[in-house]
């Protein structure tokens, strides 16, 4: 069974709201390689933190800078850069996301990729369902490094962290890139000027 497009980025905007949310918390400087899947999928790609900003790079670009309360979407190919902004407080609102740690149910401490961890268990809200994941929290970098769902039909990895050595260029728009207009029908119940 595939899993709907809506979901998956249901888990990525997940992701990249707890991130941030963390982000605020400790500034941890790091980059990574993600690894994704998604039932059969396996996608690839990097990312790098920098305080609260979050880069995350595939076939696209995505910036995320809660400073300015805007997100970049790049699109290196076609030196496109279309700019979305939104509030933290919007998405995770709009995902019933947990606040913080506490709001969570804590199943215990593993190590993975060399960082101790604890395991959390939580659900995310939308479109009339609820998915249980697993969230395990480095307390080094006090971020999430792994993902899943309970079910196993999606999960999310950091491996081979490195920490420090994020330049900050990484989180500005690149030079010659044109901006593009935001298409219509991207959930505005998230995004806020």
């Amino acid at each position: 069974m595939k899993l709907p497009g809506r979901l998956i980025r249901g888990f990525v905007a997940l992701s990249l709201a707890w991130c941030l949310q963390a982000g605020a918390v400790l500034a941890a400087d790091f980059s990574a390689q993600v690894i994704t899947k998604t039932d059969s999928q396996e996608t690839r790609g990097k990312v790098f933190f920098q305080g609260d900003k979050m880069r995350q790079e595939g076939e696209t670009i995505n910036i995320a800078r809660p400073d300015r309360r805007v997100m970049w979407m790049l699109v290196p190919s076609m030196k496109m850069v279309m700019e979305v902004p939104f509030s933290l407080s919007d998405l995770g609102q709009a995902m019933a996301l947990p606040k913080d740690k506490s709001q969570m149910k804590l199943l215990g401490t593993e190590l993975v990729n060399g960082y101790e961890t604890e395991k959390f268990e939580t659900a995310m809200k939308g479109n009339g369902k609820t998915v249980k994941l697993h969230l395990w929290i480095a307390k080094k970098l006090d971020k999430p490094i792994k993902m899943a769902s309970e079910d196993g039909k999606f999960s999310m990895e950091y491996r081979e962290i490195k920490e420090g050595g994020v330049s900050a260029d990484l989180f500005e728009i690149p030079a010659g890139y044109q901006k593009m207009t935001m298409p219509q029908g991207v959930p505005q119940g998230l995004l806020r000027k």
